[in-house]
């Protein structure tokens, strides 16, 4: 059995500007299991709707300048994370004027140390990473961003320098494939490569306050023009209870400090579908409590401007369905797929969706393993 060091890829230093990529090298040898960004920033004046990932457009993990090992937004990242782990990263954000910490673990193998599969280094040239980012632009419901140049990057993870005694069947590749505005009553095709064999697929409905099945109301996989349908027509609501079942139904929580001015204030937690709130005052002593509670948002009302504590329960974290193939057989790699679509890399796989609503922000991850 090979063994794993925890290493420090790039110590705490000070993001460049409030809006670019930064781009840092890997090492040119050994074997790394995850890669785990640890970003700071202080929160703007009243940025009440808006989280450190929301400011993380994109993260690159490139091979020999041009080969995609991963490319996911903040968002995703957290998103595949908290369904590995059955639960929300352990971010700390603090709104208005509090540094926030936020963590993005960024996965060659099934979780953290995994020895089957992982980035074998000496495969490549050179593996760059690329952080592309946008602090001070705010959010899209009455924020301010975060503090310009406060933003701070910290990059560790799991890995082997020499390698001995792991011989990985290769690594997990995950890629944004695609993204799109809704428009309602639309029907969307879109063919998924088959160059290797799914993990798992991500559904992402990004509209604050939205419901992700009005993204995605009906979904559809299809094998060889309609030769195998194993997901037919079947209801976004449905599909997240399929993804809670196959998942082992996760209460996933989020935890946050913000600032609420008198009266009334509505609240959009990055988790969707919540099944519960809870608040408490931190500062102020005002009486805070929770006057409606939807789903996807919630109104908090106050009787004079203060700080409290939200914390939110529920099933979708940073609004992603998905459809796991991993977990539905019970196995790995090639046989995942094969006992659960009858998959074969000649096959052509259509992923097909209707939209109910316009003006969702819906993307498409997909995870695979790369094993060759």
């Amino acid at each position: 059995m090979g063994y794993w060091l925890w290493t420090y890829f790039k110590g705490l230093k000070n993001f460049d500007s409030d809006a670019q990529t930064e781009q840092f090298d890997l090492p040119k040898k050994g074997i790394i299991s995850n890669i785990t960004l640890e970003i700071q920033a202080t929160a703007g004046s009243a940025n009440t709707a808006l989280n450190l990932a929301d400011a993380i457009s994109k993260v690159e993990i490139i091979g020999n300048g041009s080969t995609v090992i991963q490319s996911l937004t903040g968002h995703q990242i957290q998103a595949s994370q908290a369904i590995d782990d059955g639960q929300m990263p352990g971010d700390k954000e603090l709104s208005p004027s509090g540094t926030c910490f936020a963590y993005f673990d960024i996965r060659f193998g099934r979780y953290p140390g995994d020895q089957k599969y992982a980035l074998d280094l000496s495969r490549w040239e050179s593996v760059q990473v690329k952080i592309t980012y946008a602090l001070a632009a705010g959010g899209t419901i009455d924020t301010t961003g975060f503090t310009a140049s406060s933003g701070k990057l910290a990059m560790y993870g799991l890995y082997s320098p020499d390698g001995a005694g792991l011989t990985p069947a290769g690594y997990i590749k995950k890629e944004q494939k695609y993204t799109r505005t809704s428009v309602a009553s639309a029907e969307w095709p879109l063919l998924l490569p088959t160059d290797y064999p799914f993990r798992r697929i991500l559904l992402r409905d990004g509209l604050q306050g939205g419901w992700p099945y009005r993204g995605f109301q009906y979904v559809t996989i299809t094998i060889n023009n309609g030769a195998r349908k194993p997901i037919d027509n079947m209801l976004g609501n449905d599909l997240l209870v399929f993804d809670q079942n196959i998942h082992r139904n996760p209460i996933y929580v989020h935890w946050k400090r913000n600032y609420f001015a008198s009266g009334h204030n509505d609240y959009y937690p990055p988790i969707h579908w919540m099944q519960g709130a809870s608040t408490g005052v931190i500062v102020g002593g005002q009486t805070v409590f929770i006057t409606g509670l939807d789903p996807n948002w919630m109104r908090v009302t106050t009787n004079g401007a203060t700080s409290a504590e939200i914390v939110t329960r529920g099933f979708v974290p940073h609004g992603c369905m998905s459809i796991d193939l991993e977990r539905q057989s019970g196995k790995d790699g090639v046989e995942a797929m094969m006992d659960a679509w009858g998959f074969d890399q000649e096959a052509a796989i259509e992923l097909k969706w209707t939209e109910q609503e316009a003006s969702h922000t819906l993307s498409i991850v997909l995870e695979q393993y790369a094993t060759k």
